[in-house]
């Protein structure tokens, strides 16, 4: 039988899919990623549910068995044990690193966030070993919130003791950063996604997280980690004022010299201020211009004293 496996977003590669290709290949089929007249099968993901529509009209021209799958698609379906215990296709990819999660699930239960409807609470999936391929060197870890999970210290220790490139893929929660975690974090090499620059990920979602967010910043910083190796992802749109949130730019950029990168909730377009402020921010604008400099209407800059 002949099996394409169709990744139909998202521009890293499909976790699921290499899943399902190796399960299918360790039972003697062939899986191809793209489909011709000659497939049995086809197993396609959606991540985002704003592909979904384009996506389903891609594949209603299939006359073969179509199972699709994705958080953009259902969010409580999910692959069989067998599936999810499996070492990834890498070789079909062409990729020389790993991917994978140790975890599952979240304790946090924020608005914005599918991960709990999805996933549920945090919970221990895997070892390294079921994902990490022998040769490889370098690993994308997919955890939600690693520092949450009941065998997050254990994956630390192993991360260090391995010695490869580690990128925290969804970044880690700033507000469980203490002495201990912060230590093993300094001792791993982690990197960006593209494996070119050190780099670990936060957030600061909410202003109400001040005083938690200082707190971890300065125990990272404490525990030799440079500040430019760190990034915090800043939700804007959402439910903070543009007060809020150039009060949480300045606080991680002026005051302790961390990496801001604004996320826009939904991609809204209604706001241009906003949309303004992202590019502003996330294409380093405001290392040489300040914003009221680069925002010249003059509605926008009345409102930007804090």
């Amino acid at each position: 039988m002949k099996i394409a496996v169709l990744q139909m977003d998202g521009k890293m590669p499909n976790l699921a899919l290499m899943k399902i290709a190796a399960y299918y290949i360790s039972k003697g089929h062939e899986v191809v990623r793209y489909a011709d007249g000659d497939v049995d099968k086809v197993f396609a993901s959606v991540i985002f549910q704003q592909h979904l529509s384009r996506s389903l009209g891609v594949l209603k021209f299939f006359t073969v068995p179509c199972e699709i799958g994705g958080s953009g698609y259902d969010l409580n379906k999910s692959l069989p044990n067998d599936v999810e215990h499996i070492m990834p296709a890498y070789g079909l990819w062409n990729i020389d690193y790993s991917m994978g999660f140790t975890s599952r699930g979240c304790i946090r239960n924020c608005e914005f966030c599918i991960v709990p409807k999805k996933e549920g609470g945090i919970k221990s999936t895997a070892s390294l070993d079921e994902f990490i391929y022998p040769s490889h060197k370098k690993v994308i870890l997919l955890d939600n919130n690693l520092l949450a999970s009941p065998d997050g210290e254990n994956v630390l220790l192993d991360l260090v003791d391995r010695s490869i490139k580690v990128n925290f893929n969804q970044g880690l929660d700033i507000r469980l950063v203490n002495e201990e975690n912060a230590g093993l974090l300094s001792g791993i090499k982690y990197t960006n996604r593209h494996f070119t620059n050190k780099q670990l990920y936060f957030a600061f979602d909410d202003l109400k997280y001040e005083k938690q967010v200082r707190n971890g910043i300065e125990t990272l910083l404490g525990a030799g980690i440079k500040p430019a190796h760190l990034m915090f992802y800043v939700l804007v749109g959402f439910n903070s004022t543009f007060k809020d949130d150039l009060k949480r730019y300045k606080i991680l950029w002026e005051e302790y010299g961390v990496y801001p990168f604004v996320m826009i909730y939904n991609n809204r377009k209604d706001d241009e201020r906003i949309r303004a402020f992202a590019r502003w921010v996330n294409r380093r604008i405001h290392k040489s211009c300040s914003w009221e400099d680069y925002n010249r209407n003059p509605d926008f800059v009345n409102e930007v004293e804090i």
